[in-house]
C-alpha cells in the first residue's frame, strides 16, 4: 500500500465503528486523514490522539458546512461511512421525524459530500469514492426506511460511476451484512443490551475492522482497477433464505 502514503482521505462517520476502523488503517498507511462525525468531542479527541488524524465535528445534513469544510481539502479518498438506522418497526408505523432523519443523513448527506468533493476529483482525473451501502437493501424486515435509503445508496453508487466515465475516478459500494458496531441500538431506542441480545448474540456478526479491511483492499488497488461492488457477509448470514415454521 506504499502508493497510499501521502494521500488525503476524508472519512464521514469517521469516529463510528466502521469509520474509526478505516481511520486507523489509513492513518497507519501514511495518509493524511480527516475524520468527521457528529460524535462527542471526547470520542473525537481520543481517536485523534490515537491515530494522528484530524477528527472534526461535521453534520452531513448541513450542506453549507459540508461544502465549506470538504471542498478546500480536495481529498484523494472519500469514505462515506456515516449513517442512521432508525427505530425498528413496519413501514406504516414509522415516526415522521425518524423517517426524515434517515433520508437526510443516508441519502441527502451522501449527496452533500459528493457535491463538495467529486468536482475536484474530476478536475485532476483521479480519486476514489467509497459508499457504505447495506445488504438491508434487499429489503430487511424491521428496518423499512433504512432499507429504502440503502437501496438509494446502491442506485447512487451505480449512477455516480456512470456519470464519472470516462474520468479515472473510481466508485466502490461496500455492502456489509450485520456488523457489531453498536449502531443497532438505534432500533431499540438506544438500548445496546437489547440490540446485543436480539441481533449480536444469536449470530456470529462481522466486526467493524473486518469491513474496514475490505475498504482498504478496494482503495489499495491500482488506478486502472475499480472494485465497483463488494458484499461482505458472515458465513451464516445468507440473503433470500426462506424458513417455514421455524425450520
Amino acid at each position: 500500500m506504499s502508493h497510499m502514503e501521502g494521500k488525503t482521505a476524508v472519512i464521514l462517520g469517521g469516529t463510528g465503528g466502521i469509520g474509526s476502523a478505516v481511520t486507523r488503517r489509513l492513518a497507519a498507511a501514511g495518509c493524511k486523514v480527516i475524520s468527521a462525525s457528529v460524535d462527542a468531542e471526547e470520542k473525537r479527541s481520543a481517536l485523534e490522539a490515537e491515530t494522528g488524524a484530524i477528527c472534526a465535528y461535521l453534520d452531513v445534513r448541513d450542506r453549507e458546512a459540508v461544502v465549506s469544510m470538504l471542498r478546500p481539502l480536495a481529498p484523494d479518498y472519500l469514505v462515506l461511512a456515516h449513517g442512521a438506522l432508525g427505530r425498528t418497526g413496519t413501514l406504516f408505523d414509522q415516526p415522521a421525524e425518524s423517517a426524515r432523519r434517515l433520508v437526510d443523513v443516508n441519502i441527502l448527506g451522501v449527496q452533500n459530500c459528493l457535491e463538495a468533493v467529486v468536482p475536484a476529483m474530476i478536475a485532476r482525473n483521479d480519486g476514489h469514492v467509497v459508499m457504505i451501502g447495506s445488504v438491508a437493501l434487499y429489503p430487511s424486515v424491521g428496518q423499512p426506511i433504512y432499507s429504502a435509503t440503502k437501496a438509494a445508496v446502491h442506485s447512487m453508487a451505480r449512477n455516480l460511476r456512470m456519470e464519472l466515465f470516462p474520468h479515472r475516478v473510481r466508485v466502490t459500494e461496500i455492502r456489509p451484512g450485520r456488523v457489531s458496531s453498536g449502531m443497532h441500538a438505534e432500533m431499540f431506542e438506544g438500548g445496546y443490551e437489547e440490540a446485543k441480545r436480539r441481533l449480536y448474540d444469536p449470530v456470529h456478526c462481522l466486526t467493524p475492522d473486518e469491513i474496514a479491511e475490505g475498504i482498504i483492499w478496494a482503495l489499495s488497488k491500482p488506478a486502472h482497477l475499480c472494485v465497483a461492488e463488494l458484499e461482505i457477509l458472515a458465513t451464516e448470514h445468507v440473503i433470500g433464505g426462506v424458513r417455514y415454521n421455524g425450520i
